[in-house]
């Protein structure tokens, strides 16, 4: 009786343990209220996750490589935006390079720069995403970037139209 009652405590915990982790992995978001207000001028309204995509698979939060998508309400494009001194708790330096807002499609620069991330993956076949490919070619809409070197950069698409926000991470590999 007494290893039956172990037995069940230790199932009754190891389920809660998996619930958290599952719970954690779907409601974890890497940009944060403050972040929107860095990225946008003046933004003080809500913002949901409605979309992820951890490219690997190999972590928990997708710290490798992955996309996020978001809605947003009333958010204003500010071409000397983003804001920032530090991204993802990483310091801003010189050798930092951020790009403010701008409309799209894409500079070389950037394209040089973002190639592997933006075209590794094929983005038209993910259900959240299929639509990237067609909106960093849509004028009306911008994009930024936070590079700190290869194996660290950060891309952002805004759609204006939707409100939408694309945010790609790549941390290593």
């Amino acid at each position: 009786m007494v290893m039956k009652k172990v037995l069940v405590s230790t199932l009754f915990i190891i389920v809660i343990v998996i619930s958290y982790l599952i719970y954690d992995e779907f409601s974890f978001s890497p940009l944060r209220g403050d972040d929107f207000q860095k990225l946008f001028k003046g933004y003080n309204e809500s913002f949901d996750k409605f979309c992820s995509k951890d490219f690997l698979g190999l972590s928990f939060h997708g710290e490798l490589f992955d996309i996020y998508q978001y809605r947003t309400k009333g958010a204003l494009i500010d071409k000397s935006f983003p804001m920032i001194t530090e991204w993802e708790h990483k310091e801003i330096t010189n050798e930092t390079l951020v790009g403010k807002w701008k409309n799209c499609p894409l500079d070389s620069q950037t394209t040089v720069l973002y190639k592997l991330a933006l075209t590794s993956n094929n983005l038209d076949e993910l259900k959240c995403c299929n639509s990237f490919n067609k909106v960093i070619l849509n004028p009306n809409n911008y994009y930024c970037y936070v590079y700190f070197n290869d194996l660290e950069q950060y891309f952002l698409l805004y759609c204006t139209g939707s409100q939408e926000l694309y945010y790609i991470r790549k941390r290593g590999f």
